[in-house]
């Protein structure tokens, strides 16, 4: 800092010249002005209070508690909180967007209609084991035992297949 500080007293509150204010702030002209911009107080062109000043910047640009809701953040503490939140959205839809391009997600139509195709085929094909199954005993057995035990797996799968569509999962049941 210079030898001679320039200060004077402005209706009645200690005033520093801007060379003076940059000096002890270690800030530059040009943050000066965009400080005024955004409200810094000044007393007269080129003077400031330095009371008035330092409580500006500590509560515009110091560090300060993290206010409670945004009714407690200054102007410039919402911008800053609005614009950091935009920021983390558009960072997020970038990393969705990427995970899209390298094949990470499907789209929920292609899902659906794969599972529909899948199911039906499922369907047929447990539908028909049982008449496989009949026929592979055949020869042991009398017709009628034949039939029944066809019946059974049958009425055993579709009730696994309802249960399935249903809730999701089958639940064995122990006899």
């Amino acid at each position: 800092m210079s030898e001679k500080i320039k200060a004077k007293m402005i209706d009645g509150a200690l005033c520093i010249g801007t060379s003076e204010l940059c000096e002890i702030l270690s800030v530059h002209r040009n943050t000066i002005a965009q400080w005024e911009r955004t409200g810094m107080p000044k007393k007269a062109r080129g003077w400031y209070s330095l009371k008035d000043v330092i409580k500006w910047v500590m509560e515009n640009r110091g560090v300060k508690k993290t206010p409670e809701s945004e009714e407690e953040m200054t102007l410039s503490q919402q911008k800053l909180f609005y614009e950091a939140k935009l920021k983390e959205q558009q960072a997020d839809a970038a990393t969705l967007k990427n995970a899209i391009a390298k094949g990470e997600y499907i789209k929920r139509e292609d899902v659906v209609s794969e599972l529909q195709r899948f199911f039906t085929s499922l369907k047929r094909s447990m539908g028909g084991y049982s008449r496989k199954i009949a026929m592979e005993i055949a020869p042991y057995l009398e017709p009628d035992q034949v039939r029944v035990i066809e019946q059974g797996i049958s009425d055993a799968t579709n009730a696994v297949l309802l249960q399935l569509s249903v809730r999701g999962v089958y639940d064995a049941k122990k006899d």
